[in-house]
């Protein structure tokens, strides 16, 4: 149960922060309207960081992402019969998450006329569509992200946890505005904030888009997988 909570809280750190700052630059009336790529990506680095430091002060690894639980099992850093409270905590934090942007939001979704921007406040959308380059994108920009959070904790966090969590999420940031112009980088955490665009009686939204939700999961996953062999033969797990 420990670990459960530990991941819902640090989920809701990451996703409440990172969809957030989509929002507040997305939707009319913002006061951070037009706010830009990088206020998204240090809103997600920000979030990262303290949705690690308040998972592991709670009593779990950190890894307020499900794609990243993937990694740490391939790894061997987490044992595959203690993962579902990981996966657990993580969907449900991602939909209380949601909750969490709506009612942040509240009066700006009817202000907010483009439906497909609302869908952006809890999922990800790509720029241009194009499902098999979506596809590889996502993978990329995952793998990449990955082999460096490898690097960080072999590097870091047995000097210093906080330094490594801190370091963690500024290399999301960078990940983020680098690699995440054309799909918003799923990296496999928005299942759960996409249940709750279905579930929401958010003012004229559209639908949840479930035919591309599978890209912004399964390649992160697939990623994961890759990237945590990788780091084994480099040392860095």
């Amino acid at each position: 149960m420990t670990v459960f909570i530990a991941e819902l809280v640090g989920s809701m750190f990451l996703l409440v922060f990172g969809f957030g700052g989509i929002a507040s630059a997305q939707l009319n009336k913002s006061y951070g309207r037009d706010g830009g790529w990088l206020m998204s990506g240090l809103c997600w680095g920000i979030g990262l960081g303290l949705g690690i430091l308040a998972a592991a002060t709670i009593g779990s690894q950190g890894h307020v992402n499900p794609a990243i639980t993937v990694a740490f099992i391939v790894g061997g850093l987490l044992p595959l019969g203690e993962a579902l409270p990981y996966f657990a905590g993580q969907i449900v934090g991602g939909i209380l998450s949601g909750l969490f942007v709506w009612l942040l939001y509240l009066p700006h979704w009817q202000a907010t006329e483009d439906k497909d921007v609302k869908l952006t406040c809890f999922a990800m959308v790509p720029a241009i569509r194009n499902t098999p380059q979506n596809f590889v994108s996502e993978f990329l920009s995952f793998f990449i992200f990955v082999v460096g959070v490898f690097a960080i904790g072999a590097a870091i966090f047995p000097i210093s946890p906080v330094a490594s969590a801190l370091a963690t999420g500024l290399w999301l940031t960078a990940c983020i505005c680098a690699t995440g112009g054309q799909t918003a980088c799923g990296y496999g955490i928005d299942l759960g904030t996409r249940i709750a665009h279905q579930i929401l009686p958010i003012a004229d939204k559209r639908d949840s888009d479930w035919g591309y939700a599978w890209v912004p999961v399964a390649a992160p996953v697939v990623a994961a997988f890759v990237a945590a062999v990788l780091s084994r033969s480099l040392g860095f797990v």
